[in-house]
């Protein structure tokens, strides 16, 4: 009894932790289903070529991303038409920038049996299959080689539209699809008579299989704009290269030029209407939207206000994206950052944002703006605007700073509104002028400008030679500092009795500044010495040696010469000096 009672917590134990086993083992096997579902490799079948000869031998390749059993490829599909080989099989697992990459593959010569057009069938690995490839087989193999000769190169291109409008753009896209292997491959762009031709962004490339064979496909946009109205062709896009080929048997490769020419085609340009008005922008679709911050009616002296507006057109080259100029009054100084360009789908932007600092009180009325296009869908001209904005401003709060960075933040859109027909009166509303008139600071139909005052310019000049002025200030205060610095005194001198001596411990510590001080106390006491003008020249040009940073050879000879004149002075000092030897004054560099 005793016994039992003992055991009894350890069986309760045990009966506790049961369901939660059993929950564990069922939350590991959805996880096993899920994973199975959720994740099937990805089985392909390629050959070597799809048209042969009778007995032609060509390779047949399967692959799938995982490691399988090498028995998981059942071969005996291809018995009643194809001879096929003992498969080489291979398998391997690699782990780059943490991704595992796991693949199976299986290696077959095959030929086909007889005459006509063949299928080899889908292989089931697992659960998942490979497409099926449609083989043609000829008479012969050299029929099958003549069959095959042509490059496996295709090339074909399209365009959005044939008809347009004088300074219209359409796009052009082509597409190749290369079956080869390639060396030194190039795309010519398509060209025409009076057609500017821009590719867009970069190219795209995909690799896939079709019936058996692995192909690259590359295709590239193009942007052509028409400069002249009439009839034009244009002549699609060129690809050359030279294919790779093996020698069988010799080692060597053979390369064969090849070119590939894309379809023409021919486009249709019509001239600007003779009765639009306006700056001339064809295009689908013109968008123009502005944002207000702050959102309120009311401002303050010196309160920023940010004006963001944002152009967008289809189909546009940038270089033809009109200028926004807009009139202010005089009343509030206006800070223009630079256009800021971008792409948006099929569409160009300019987005231009504009800092307005009312400087009086009252009513303030900000300018609209309106752009005249004309609309290449529906053949008319159309204008699209944004509404100004009337504020009223009250005084400021003392002379409390503008905040200009805070003015970049939250918006408020406002989305422009098109309408049709004629457009409308410049003379209230800003307008835009062409590009290529901004230079010349003139207006096309519609002229504006933007006003700002002079003073900070001439506060930006004062400041600046304020800067200059204190940088020379510092510049001659660091000069005297260093003339002005008392020499050291070599390990064991505490006085230098004679300037000869003096001149020799500076020269040997390479000190300029200190044999100059004792020169000029010789030469007071040497004002006659026959070798006084020599040893001024050496020790003006070690003097300039040492802040104009000679080369070092002709420094050493200065020395030198120096240094033996020193010796000289030494061993034979002049009478003056040897009187006035005990009397010198006190050097004080």
């Amino acid at each position: 009894m005793n016994r039992f009672n003992m055991l009894r917590p350890g069986l309760n134990s045990n009966a506790s932790r049961t369901p939660f086993k059993v929950m564990l083992g069922l939350a590991f096997s959805l996880l096993a289903m899920f994973s199975s579902f959720s994740y099937a490799a990805l089985a392909t079948a390629t050959v070597s070529k799809n048209v042969v000869g009778v007995n032609e031998v060509f390779q047949l390749q399967i692959s799938i991303d995982d490691n399988v059993n090498t028995n998981a490829l059942d071969l005996s599909v291809l018995d009643d038409d194809f001879n096929y080989g003992t498969p080489s099989i291979s398998s391997g697992t690699s782990f780059v920038n943490g991704v595992v990459t796991r693949q199976t593959e299986w290696k077959v010569a095959i030929a086909t049996k007889a005459v006509g057009t063949f299928t080899i069938p889908s292989f089931k690995i697992g659960s998942s299959r490979t497409e099926p490839i449609t083989i043609t087989s000829m008479k012969s193999a050299s029929d099958g080689n003549t069959a095959s000769a042509q490059p496996d190169i295709h090339i074909s291109a399209n365009v959005d539209k044939e008809a347009l409008y004088l300074g219209e753009t359409i796009r052009y896209t082509v597409r190749i699809r290369i079956g080869e292997q390639m060396s030194q491959a190039s795309l010519i762009a398509p060209s025409g008579d009076g057609l500017d031709v821009r590719q867009i962004g970069d190219d795209h490339q995909v690799e896939t299989v079709l019936n058996g064979r692995r192909y690259l496909i590359i295709t590239r946009n193009y942007q052509i704009t028409a400069n002249k109205p009439g009839d034009i062709l244009l002549r699609g896009a060129a690809f050359k290269g030279s294919i790779i080929k093996g020698s069988r048997g010799f080692g060597s490769t053979l390369r064969v030029p090849v070119e590939k020419q894309g379809e023409d085609f021919s486009i249709a340009v019509k001239d600007k209407p003779s009765d639009y008005q306006g700056l001339w922008l064809p295009t689908e679709d013109l968008q123009l939207e502005q944002n207000w911050q702050p959102e309120s009616a009311t401002v303050k002296v010196g309160e920023p206000l940010t004006r963001t507006i944002t152009l967008r057109i289809k189909n546009a080259e940038q270089s033809r994206l009109p200028n926004l100029n807009l009139q202010y009054p005089g009343s509030v100084r206006v800070y223009d950052e630079k256009p800021v360009y971008g792409t948006d789908a099929n569409y160009t932007t300019m987005t231009l944002k504009q800092v307005i600092i009312p400087r009086e009180s009252g009513e303030l009325t900000l300018p609209s703006l309106a752009i005249n296009w004309w609309n290449t869908v529906e053949g008319k001209q159309q204008t699209s605007r944004i509404d100004g904005l009337t504020l009223h401003v009250v005084p400021g709060e003392g002379s409390s700073p503008v905040n200009l960075s805070g003015a970049m933040s939250q918006t408020v859109t406002q989305t422009g509104t098109q309408t049709s027909g004629q457009p409308t009166n410049p003379a209230d509303t800003s307008m835009v002028t062409s590009p290529s008139d901004a230079s010349a600071n003139t207006t096309a139909e519609f002229g504006s400008t933007t006003q700002s005052d002079w003073w900070p310019w001439v506060a930006m000049g004062f400041a600046t030679l304020w800067l200059f002025t204190v940088k020379l200030w510092l510049n001659a205060r660091r000069q005297l500092r260093t003339l002005m610095k008392q020499p050291e005194m070599p390990a064991g001198l505490t006085t230098y009795a004679d300037s000869v001596d003096g001149m020799m411990a500076a020269v040997k510590r390479n000190d300029a500044i200190q044999l100059q001080t004792f020169f000029q106390q010789w030469k007071k006491y040497n004002p006659t010495h026959p070798q006084r003008e020599e040893l001024s020249a050496l020790v003006a040009n070690i003097m300039a040696q040492r802040f104009a940073r000679e080369s070092p050879e002709s420094s050493q000879v200065n020395t030198a010469k120096l240094l033996t004149i020193l010796n000289n002075l030494r061993a034979t000092p002049s009478e003056e000096e040897a009187k006035s030897r005990s009397h010198l004054a006190p050097i004080v560099p």
